[in-house]
């Protein structure tokens, strides 16, 4: 068995790994079975996925001391796994319906990952509703981002109903992990030290930023504690939305703004309405972590590459148009802050304001301090095409992300296909109504498009504005007549 040293985000993330606090990611797929399905279709897929014994990098890795892994960072790679452990197959009770693959879910969710094997497991759940089946495909956010996640999905899938030879996931090669050598160590040390310069330059830029009342930026701790900012327990709470991504891109058209804008800003009226209900709701904005890829557009490694900037979400503004203002200004004044810096210099400035969240969790104080901010919201690109997997149609894909003490909600979304995707993933202590967050993006949608809708017509069937004449020139020496005074 050969060795490998662990990046310094891998190691960050398994360090951060407690039972209450377990650091893996995972994607909900809903599949419609092929009409000519045999009665032991899934029975079939399950007995061939677990003989597939070919592993493609990083499936086949596993932490050589877990109980050392703070001290001795290194992967161990492996190739003799137990392969009905990593793939199982489940089933609902009846009726199968979204209430009870979600409460499958959130206790799948719950359960931390054993760190002694490979760090992913494939869960095949049969007996949803309308001919369906599920996957909930799980892995560590040591091994994986958003991104890199979706792209290890589609890598398994094909877009030919008829193609019935594609690999299971664990099998299908993706690009190959760059090994890591004192050159390169060294080279990565030289392009931190060369990004010194511009970062501090722009950390000098955010500490100005705090004397100036009209600038939008949105600073790390620049957001009131809420009930989502405590201590969190190991058992979760998961809800999902699906809407037309058309939609979606309309209002962003109407607004000005990016759809990342309208996610932002459906969040917020979720939020607000659910906080106001509960008579919880700070006078001060919640914030959102938003996490940034760095990834180039050719780049489908599976190592994390996420960036951060922080936004206000505007849930103190009533007016859904005034509260999508407010964010996207905050929005654009934070990623004018990374323009013009290398990918090493936007790691080294995000390291440093994220720093206090950092050092609250190796102190201990997370979730007992006030939080950098307050959420983490995500929007990860999916596939624009339909897939298939073994001529199983996929109709929705959800993401389910983790969540960590002081943040006690991880609101990602995935475009798939003309839809775009909520998953809501939450501390099940701290939002045991978390549901109706999910129902209220929804309704705060509806208000949001109703209110832009009103705006544009109101912009499009305006009278037109009579030009006044001039007055007449007077003559020399004339003199002005003063109306009478009343």
């Amino acid at each position: 068995m050969s060795t490998q040293l662990m990046d310094m985000s891998e190691a960050s993330w398994l360090s951060l790994e407690t039972r209450d606090r377990p650091m893996h990611v995972a994607t909900l797929l809903i599949y419609s079975l092929p009409e000519d399905a045999p009665a032991d279709f899934l029975q079939q897929l399950v007995a061939k996925f677990r003989e597939s014994t070919e592993f493609a990098d990083p499936f086949n890795r596993r932490i050589t001391n877990p109980l050392m892994r703070a001290m001795i960072p290194l992967w161990t790679t492996d190739h003799d796994l137990d392969m009905e452990y990593h793939v199982r197959h489940l089933a609902l009770p009846a009726p199968g319906g979204e209430r009870e693959l979600g409460i499958l879910i959130s206790r799948l969710h719950s359960n931390p990952m054993d760190l002694a094997r490979p760090l992913w497991e494939y869960h095949i759940i049969e007996g949803l509703e309308n001919n369906r089946f599920a996957v909930y495909f799980k892995m560590h956010h040591a091994l994986v981002d958003g991104i890199a996640g979706v792209y290890m999905l589609q890598r398994s899938m094909s877009p030919d109903p008829a193609d019935l030879n594609m690999p299971p996931l664990w099998s299908a090669e993706g690009p190959a992990k760059a090994k890591k050598n004192l050159g390169s160590i060294i080279k990565s040390a030289s392009d931190a030290i060369n990004s010194y310069i511009p970062v501090t330059k722009k950390l000098v830029e955010v500490a100005r930023s705090a004397f100036d009342a009209d600038d939008p930026l949105t600073r790390p701790f620049q957001t009131p504690v809420s009930i989502l900012n405590h201590r969190i327990h190991s058992q979760r709470r998961f809800a999902t939305q699906l809407y037309d991504f058309a939609r979606i891109r309309r209002l962003a058209k109407l607004g000005g703004c990016t759809v990342n804008d309208i996610v932002l800003a459906l969040c917020s009226g979720a939020l607000r309405r659910f906080l106001l209900e509960l008579c919880v709701l700070p006078g001060q904005s919640l914030t959102a972590g938003i996490p940034i890829s760095l990834r180039s557009k050719d780049d489908e490694s599976s190592a994390p590459a996420v960036s951060f900037i922080v936004a206000t979400l505007g849930t103190n503004i009533a007016d859904p148009i005034r509260r999508l203002k407010a964010i996207k200004a905050s929005t654009n004044r934070a990623k004018q802050m990374m323009e013009g810096m290398t990918r090493e210099a936007i790691e080294s400035f995000t390291m440093t304001m994220l720093s206090p969240q950092t050092i609250q969790a190796m102190t201990g104080l997370e979730g007992r301090t006030r939080p950098v901010f307050n959420l983490t919201v995500s929007n990860v690109p999916g596939p624009a095409e339909r897939l298939y997997l073994h001529g199983a149609r996929l109709e929705a894909m959800y993401p389910v992300s983790a969540i960590t003490h002081g943040q006690a909600l991880n609101i990602t979304c995935y475009s798939y296909a003309g839809t775009l995707s909520f998953g809501f993933a939450g501390c099940r202590d701290t939002l045991p109504r978390m549901q109706r967050i999910a129902v209220y993006t929804g309704e705060a949608l509806e208000e949001l498009e109703a209110a832009l809708e009103s705006r544009s017509s109101e912009m499009t069937e305006a009278p037109d504005v009579e030009v006044a004449k001039a007055a007449p020139a007077r003559k020399p020496g004339s003199r002005r007549k003063t109306p009478p005074t009343r």
